[in-house]
């Protein structure tokens, strides 16, 4: 019994030691108070105008209720999927009209004006219409990573653009032959008949070298009246052998991938390639809801690189704007190309979430 209740305390340690966490903080954009309430459990009692929730159990899905201490203001739901290590940023708010929406308005408003009627601006609006709360995603801060759960650092994937083939130079074997000759005068007797000589020979194939050397009298020379005679020496000199190892001279490869007739910032290095990138858009349209479309994705692009482009073929899968305006958000610090982000603006419907995106870009620091 000992053991069992041993063994179920040290699992149960282990597992908080490498539980992964996150945390979220909620905060109302005009100062209302509020308690929020996540797949059931009430996690502040006292209302509050900002709230922050920390140690959440990531990865995982949290349906989020956010209830307002003035009852008249109701209260406003969202499904948050948490990524682990991460501390996500929400403004509670009033929502804001959206570009057609205020063209509607006003022209509607013109309408009214002129066939002698009273436009919105006339009309008070009664007590009972309620606004309308959202809440909105701002920012994602990585939180520091316990040092057991951190994650070996491996090299870079294969570039996608290949470094030039190496540069091979190779000297071509070759012999050097060296000729010397010398005449020298010595004394012998006078009429002496000289026929004599020697030769020397040195041959060393390690090194390469062949040395000869005939010195030599011919046969029949007499010496002349004053004991003199006159040799001529002959020295050959060789030296070749093998050639050298080839100096072969590699390029390095590059520290990020190259796109053509790019040179603005870079947010990640290296983008998935094309049919990677196809077995994971594959995977996300597969989903049958919105909200498993957007966990999915998320959990593919944590740990990947994508092009702008790639941004924007992924946007086009959600129905919704706010999940449209949710991934372009996620994916902006996960995408290599940043200075041709504005292009992920054509997947949006209103002008609204494009302003929105824009501050949310502005808010970021400088790359």
């Amino acid at each position: 019994m000992k053991t069992t209740l041993l063994t179920l305390m040290i699992a149960l340690f282990s597992g908080l030691l490498t539980a992964q966490k996150s945390n979220l903080i909620f905060f109302a954009e005009n100062g209302e108070r509020f308690t929020v309430v996540m797949n059931g459990l009430r996690y502040n009692e006292v209302p509050a105008t900002n709230v922050k929730l920390s140690d959440l159990t990531a990865p995982s899905v949290y349906k989020v209720k956010v209830l307002f201490e003035d009852v008249t203001l109701g209260e406003v739901t969202k499904t948050i999927n948490l990524e682990p290590y991460v501390e996500y940023t929400f403004n509670v708010r009033p929502k804001k009209e959206t570009a057609i929406g205020k063209g509607l308005n006003k022209a509607g408003n013109q309408i009214a004006r002129d066939f002698g009627g009273k436009d919105s601006t006339q009309i008070k609006k009664s007590a009972e219409e309620k606004v309308e709360y959202v809440i909105r995603f701002v920012s994602e801060t990585p939180l520091t990573m316990p040092m057991a759960q951190q994650p070996v650092m491996q090299s870079p994937p294969p570039a996608v653009v290949y470094a030039p083939a190496p540069t091979t130079t190779v000297v071509a074997p070759g012999t050097v032959t060296q000729t010397t000759r010398t005449t020298t005068t010595t004394s012998q007797p006078t009429g002496a008949v000289m026929g004599t000589g020697m030769n020397v020979s040195v041959n060393d194939p390690d090194m390469g070298v062949n040395f000869n050397m005939n010195v030599g009298i011919p046969v029949g020379t007499v010496v002349t009246t004053g004991g003199t005679v006159q040799q001529t020496t002959t020295t050959t000199y060789s030296s070749g052998g093998s050639a050298p190892a080839p100096v072969v001279v590699q390029q390095a490869q590059p520290s990020h991938y190259m796109m053509p007739g790019y040179t603005g910032a870079i947010g990640c290095p290296w983008p998935m390639d094309q049919n990677a990138f196809s077995g994971a858009l594959g995977t996300i349209n597969g989903q049958s809801f919105e909200d498993n479309k957007l966990q999915i994705a998320k959990q593919v692009f944590t740990s990947n690189c994508m092009t702008t482009a790639q941004v924007s073929q992924i946007m086009a899968l959600f129905s919704f704007e706010d999940s449209k305006l949710d991934f372009a958000k996620f994916a902006y610090g996960r995408t290599y190309d940043l200075s041709n982000y504005f292009m992920v603006n054509n997947a949006f419907t209103f002008s609204s979430s494009v302003d929105e995106l824009n501050d949310f870009i502005q808010s970021q620091p400088r790359r």
